[in-house]
């Protein structure tokens, strides 16, 4: 893999260059897509991403000690080892072609998306999958590899991608995907791929990034999504992904809760340091008794005890230690009510919140969560105006009982109902936040024609 020193942060279709150069290109971005001389064939993503995850599974390869360096890198993505190592491996297992392929298969009706078929409502007509053009992505800060995925689904569905990281992150998403680039011998994806790094408060960048974009994919926070959705030309697709809270639920119906149960469910909460979404920050318990609440929360702080030397601390900013300093001190005061009850590790690396007041809270994270009541018949009503933001249940509970709690969680608004222990797992082309992501970065196009569209039917694709 071609590296780039720290002093030229930006990939621009298979170049490193400075900041200055990259300013002066940015009112060019517009021009890329015209430029290029025909539509991307996606078995070259496909054979790609092959070759990458190949790479990716051989840990003494230049680009896994390149890409493990930029996890680690202590003032940037500042990685644990082990969390770096399950990021490479996630990531390997996510480009294998076959689930690619699969996931195109679900989501396009197969690996020639752009391949027209019979419409299947009019005689005469065809239809297809195209990608939307222009497609930027403002990456997620708080999971390394999601920008990376987001790219190439945008490839797969065709597009021109536009990648902006964190001006605080490492080069990790650069040089991941000028991996992927060098993997690729027709150059097609390396043309199609531009990556930059900067603040957010450069308005001035992020306004340019954006004018040519035919739609953006947003993953971060409420502030994130609305900075940037004023900058987009009329017309064009905002994708959002985020931000969502997560939860746990603890029914009656499960088998006794011993250790392993909840020290899997204690590994949810303290992997990544809860900082992506479908990490939980509520764990719900089926009851309505106070002391049964206070009981599981101390069972739960137990194992958040017993777990807690296997998961590093993260760093945390002056503001986000303010934050957990408050809400713990609150929750404290509150006990002389018989409001709540406090549990917390001696070195502050986590902290168990029991409240008898069942709506959900944000929790501050770095392993600080809530556990409050909510008897079964009670989950639609008190999670049902929190639905916007609900992503994933972690569910305890009889293997009978597990599909009508799903559906009473769906109702409510979730979009994920998964195992304890298995909140952060995922598999190859789950949707993302309710959404297949490759109709979000596609259109789907029709062709009528008044002497028919056999010819049409017989082209293997029209271009882009």
């Amino acid at each position: 893999m071609k590296t780039a020193p720290h002093t030229t942060p930006y990939y621009w279709q298979g170049e490193w260059i400075d900041e200055q150069e990259a300013g002066r290109r940015l009112g060019t971005l517009g021009g890329i897509l015209p430029s290029l001389p025909g539509p991307l064939d996606v078995h070259h993503v496909l054979d790609a991403c092959d070759r990458l995850a190949s790479l990716l599974a051989d840990r003494d390869s230049a680009e896994y000690r390149r890409l493990f360096a930029d996890l680690t890198d202590p003032p940037t993505t500042g990685l644990p080892a082990v969390d770096a190592e399950f990021s490479l491996a996630a990531l390997a297992s996510a480009l294998a072609p076959e689930l690619l392929a699969a996931q195109l298969t679900a989501e396009l009706g197969g690996t020639a998306p752009h391949r027209p078929v019979p419409a299947p409502f009019a005689d005469g007509a065809a239809e297809l999958w195209q990608p939307v053009g222009t497609l930027v992505h403002i990456a997620p800060k708080n999971v390394a590899a999601g920008g990376v995925l987001s790219v190439v689904e945008g490839l797969l569905a065709g597009n021109v991608n536009i990648v902006k990281t964190s001006g605080t992150e490492s080069l990790f998403t650069h040089h991941a995907l000028a991996a992927l680039a060098d993997a690729d011998p027709s150059g097609e994806l390396r043309s199609r791929l531009v990556v930059l790094r900067f603040s957010s408060r450069n308005t001035e960048w992020l306004r340019e990034l954006c004018r040519p974009a035919d739609a953006v994919a947003v993953w971060g926070t409420e502030e994130a999504v609305e900075g940037v959705a004023r900058f987009l030309s009329p017309g064009c697709r905002l994708v959002e992904w985020g931000p969502k809270i997560s939860l746990a639920y603890l029914d009656r119906t499960g088998a006794p809760r011993g250790g392993e149960t909840l020290r899997a469910l204690a590994r949810d909460v303290l992997r990544n340091g809860q900082r992506t979404c479908t990490s939980p920050q509520v764990v719900y318990v089926d009851t309505a008794d106070p002391d049964v609440l206070f009981a599981e929360a101390r069972a739960i702080a137990d194992a958040l005890s017993a777990e807690a030397a296997d998961f590093p601390v993260f760093p945390r900013e002056t503001a986000e230690q303010a934050e957990i300093t408050n809400v713990v001190t609150v929750a404290h005061l509150e006990e002389h009510l018989g409001l709540t009850r406090t549990f917390s590790a001696p070195d502050g690396c986590w902290h168990v919140l029991a409240d008898t007041r069942p709506g959900l809270s944000a929790s501050p994270l770095f392993g600080t969560v809530w556990v409050k009541p909510l008897p079964r018949e009670e989950i639609v009503r008190i999670l049902h105006p929190m639905r916007r933001y609900l992503q994933t249940v972690g569910l305890h509970a009889e293997g009978s009982s597990t599909v009508p709690l799903a559906a009473e969680f769906f109702r409510a608004g979730a979009l994920r109902v998964v195992p304890l222990g298995a909140m952060l797992e995922s598999y190859a082309g789950e949707p993302h936040d309710g959404q297949l992501a490759l109709q979000r970065y596609s259109r789907r196009v029709s062709i009528c024609a008044a002497g028919g569209v056999e010819g049409w039917l017989q082209a293997d694709r029209v271009p882009a």
